[in-house]
């Protein structure tokens, strides 16, 4: 009896089997773990029978047939059997490895070595990882579709952890409530439809959530957590071990996800606690992709409102001219921050991917680390145990390492865009390199629409201007092509670039996209305020308007429009080297 550290700290007893043969290749003896492994030696004696005339017996039973009829392959010509071979499988969902080990009297003694732990670990993370994949394409969750972004959240959830039900509860705003906004059976693969719990119900639930950290309840029926969930608990499908993931936004918690075991009393691995925190990580960024959805609802609505109050009060010139002011004011400012929501949201969606890729990687090499401290401490750690454990961890932290510097990369470019466009600083800074980290920060939003955005400049030009606001034009002018000039357009490639050269005392910056271009009679309205093509869409007619106003007003410099070569637009614009920026 050998024992060590398996999964996640949990020390747990392994049986070896071994069965000796003699110098004539006949059996002499073996230990109790046999009988367990091949229930044919519980029902005849073995002793004095040659391995071939052994195998012939196991090989009786299906279950084990194709498994003999591979082992005698792999030990033709006299061969040992070695773990460097794999692991064979016996029974149902057994996975063993086999070593022969020489004697000196010139007899064998097979060791088998029982992996079906380690196959079912790895057989989780594996599911685990697909569900990430599965999540990361799922474009409800990013789009802030709750409904949808609900179901998939919880099936995903049962699927990979194997789970009997999932459930997403969120609170009141008081806390004194919980909502059930989804629950998915496994058993029946349907969603069902729960209501509400208060704390008067059960207070010691209340209690654990409020805590903002998961819980592991084993046994269930001691549980003083879910002392008055019964309601929920349907007869058919009883709970045998629940797990308890707080979802939380910033300190506070503000709702859980439940994931329960019905068939056995489950004990949660640590991977398996932190795959459903990343789930209600998931959660908090749906709901404030919903929220932010909503308000752009509403600043569309107050569009259309402004418009019909202009329409209607006419003759109201002088009065209706200083409440536009005040609302164009107001526009500037919502423009500029919904264009910054819209990059927080672009980013962390593209964020998302590596970073739970890096996760899995992580989790997987401590996992593989667990079972070389139990090999070690056994004493039975051979060359094939130490090469593996290398070759995974090298895997892993390469893998980990990509996909965090990516990770990295991306929030460096975001955190640069981002201070720029909430402040008005004057500073120097290399106009290449900035609009290489504008460029980098808008291609996840930009990939979603299929457009290809690139940045060509020339080394070492150097300029003392207003970073917010040279970030800001180009933001604008990248986003104005993306959302008008492939309309329609379902074939091709889409491409925006963005140049800077030096030219006589002036920086000259380009954007321009090989789409539909411009009419030529609607070229000398397109920076006038209220003027744009997409009304009916929320357009407010603001964004080129603003552009305008910074360069000339802010910049002191000159923006023109002009026909790209393939029939696209092409946005010139001028600024001095020196003293831009207000």
């Amino acid at each position: 009896m050998l024992s060590g550290e398996v999964g996640d700290g949990q020390l747990v007893a392994v049986q070896v089997a071994y069965i000796v043969y003699d110098a004539a290749g006949r059996l002499q003896s073996y230990n109790a773990r046999v009988p367990e492994i091949f229930p044919a030696f519980a029902k005849q004696d073995m002793t004095g029978r040659t391995r071939d005339e052994i195998r012939d017996v196991l090989r009786q039973d299906d279950a084990f047939r194709k498994t003999i009829d591979d082992l005698k392959e792999h030990t033709a010509g006299d061969k040992l059997l070695s773990s460097d071979m794999g692991g064979f499988r016996f029974g149902e969902d057994g996975v063993f490895a086999i070593d022969d080990l020489p004697l000196p009297d010139g007899g064998v003694v097979t060791l088998i070595r029982d992996l079906s732990a380690k196959k079912r670990t790895m057989d989780a993370v594996a599911r685990m990882d697909a569900a990430l994949t599965k999540l990361a394409a799922e474009e409800a969750i990013y789009n802030g579709t709750k409904t949808r972004a609900y179901e998939i959240i919880t099936e995903v959830a049962c699927e990979a952890l194997g789970a009997s039900r999932t459930d997403i509860w969120l609170l009141n705003v008081d806390g004194t409530a919980l909502y059930a906004q989804e629950s998915y059976w496994q058993a029946s693969a349907g969603h069902q439809d729960l209501g509400r719990v208060d704390e008067a119900a059960c207070p010691a639930l209340f209690q654990a959530i409020k805590t903002t950290k998961p819980s592991s309840i084993l046994p269930v029926a001691e549980a003083p957590e879910l002392e008055g969930f019964d309601l929920q608990m349907d007869t058919a499908l009883p709970f045998q071990s629940v797990l308890l993931v707080p979802i939380c936004r910033g300190p506070r918690a503000v709702g859980v996800v439940l994931v329960a075991e019905a068939d056995c009393e489950r004990i949660w691995t640590v991977s398996e606690i932190s795959f459903v925190s990343y789930l209600s990580g998931l959660i908090i960024r749906m709901l404030e992709a919903h929220d932010r959805q909503v308000a752009e609802e509403g600043l569309r609505g107050f569009n259309e409102m402004l418009e019909a109050r202009v329409k209607s009060r006419t003759q109201e010139l002088e009065q209706a001219m200083e409440t536009l002011k005040l609302a164009q004011d107001e526009l500037i400012r919502a423009e500029k921050m919904a264009s910054l929501g819209g990059l927080v949201a672009g980013v962390a969606h593209e964020i998302n991917t590596p970073l739970g890729v890096a996760l899995t990687s992580i989790t997987h090499m401590a996992e593989e680390l667990t079972g070389f401290e139990r090999a070690v401490k056994s004493g039975s750690i051979k060359r094939s145990d130490l090469s593996g454990f290398m070759e995974a961890v090298a895997e892993g932290t390469m893998v980990a390492e990509r996909n965090l510097e990516r990770a990295a990369h991306l929030v460096r470019s975001f955190k640069m865009v981002a201070v720029d466009q909430t402040a008005d600083d004057v500073r120097e800074l290399d106009v290449g390199a900035y609009i290489c980290e504008v460029v980098d920060s808008l291609k996840p939003t930009l990939r979603k629409k299929g457009v290809r955005v690139s940045a060509d400049h020339k080394p070492g030009l150097i300029m003392r201007t207003a970073a917010g606001d040279l970030s800001h034009i180009l933001t604008n002018l990248i986003m104005n092509a993306a959302l008008h000039a492939f309309e329609d357009q379902s074939t091709g490639e889409k491409e925006i670039s963005v140049r800077a050269k030096k030219m006589r005392g002036n920086v000259q910056l380009e954007v321009s996209d090989n789409g539909r271009g411009i009419a030529k009679e609607i070229r000398d309205k397109i920076f006038d305020p209220f003027f744009t093509t997409a009304r009916n869409k929320g357009g407010s007619g603001f964004g080129l308007n603003i552009v305008y106003n910074t360069v000339y007003q802010k910049l002191r410099g000159t923006i023109a429009l002009e026909e790209a070569e393939g029939g696209g637009a092409r946005f010139i614009i001028k600024l001095p080297l020196e003293g831009t920026g207000v």
